[in-house]
């Protein structure tokens, strides 16, 4: 790769991370590149519209132009948009917050999170759109990872970060965590990710049938106890199957 286009590309990814807005002194110690060529590349990202400036502070942050460009890569207005009454649905049958998410064919490892429909419930995990995580860690990811054998393959092949102590990081143990996902249907997550908050997610499948994206919800161990996920489970599975539909998957049911 041409240097060149790797600092350019080093310096968008740094936006994708929680913090969505950066000063040039704050890239240049971030990347340990200096402050010129920082501000020679965003010049050159503001003229294309991929990085917007604000004005009083001079700090810089993303563009809708990249946006864009984002949704003609996943294809982000179909999902979206095929999802959302579904994740309404959710909500209004289990009270909790619904997410989207999806893994891209590029990075396995992680699971991107593409939409949600907020829940009342005043605890609650909400992610940030186009925020990530450990693929292996959250129950959406290990919804999408059981059911689509490529990714699967390539996450058990690397390395499984530690992301909690309830984390599974040893292959087999995560292998066969998946094994159960395919049994029941739907994925557990019993803290992996994010502390005392109980996960479950569903796979959704696209027209040709591959597990790419997945919905899901999450809940503290008080609001998601057995009882409570043998009955909000067929609601999420339920849900995934709709969307699938919508995609034009035409496979066996869900």
């Amino acid at each position: 790769m041409l240097g060149s286009i790797k600092k350019a590309a080093s310096i968008i990814e740094t936006f994708i991370g929680s913090q969505r807005d950066w000063s040039i002194l704050e890239l240049s110690a971030q990347l340990d590149m200096p402050q010129p060529t920082i501000h020679h590349i965003l010049s050159s990202f503001k003229e294309l519209g991929w990085v917007i400036q604000d004005r009083a502070t001079k700090r810089y942050r993303l563009g809708v132009k990249l946006w864009e460009i984002g949704c003609s890569a996943i294809n982000f207005r179909e999902i979206t948009e095929s999802a959302r009454p579904h994740l309404s649905t959710i909500v209004e049958e289990c009270g909790e917050t619904a997410h989207l998410g999806m893994i891209s064919a590029e990075d396995p490892s992680t699971v991107i999170y593409v939409d949600r429909v907020d829940s009342q419930q005043p605890v609650r995990i909400v992610t940030m759109i186009g925020s990530r995580a450990p693929s292996h860690s959250s129950a959406m990811g290990k919804a999408i990872l059981a059911f689509n054998d490529e990714f699967k393959t390539q996450v058990l092949a690397g390395q499984l970060e530690q992301v909690t102590q309830f984390t599974i990081t040893d292959p087999n143990l995560l292998e066969e965590d998946l094994r159960l996902t395919r049994e029941r249907g739907y994925s557990i997550g019993r803290g992996e990710f994010a502390g005392e908050m109980i996960g479950v997610a569903a796979p959704i499948y696209d027209h040709v049938g591959k597990a790419l994206y997945g919905v899901g919800i999450w809940a503290p161990a008080t609001r998601m106890t057995s009882a409570d996920m043998a009955a909000k489970a067929p609601v999420v599975m339920q849900a995934a199957e709709k969307i699938s539909r919508s995609l034009g998957y035409l496979g066996k049911p869900l």
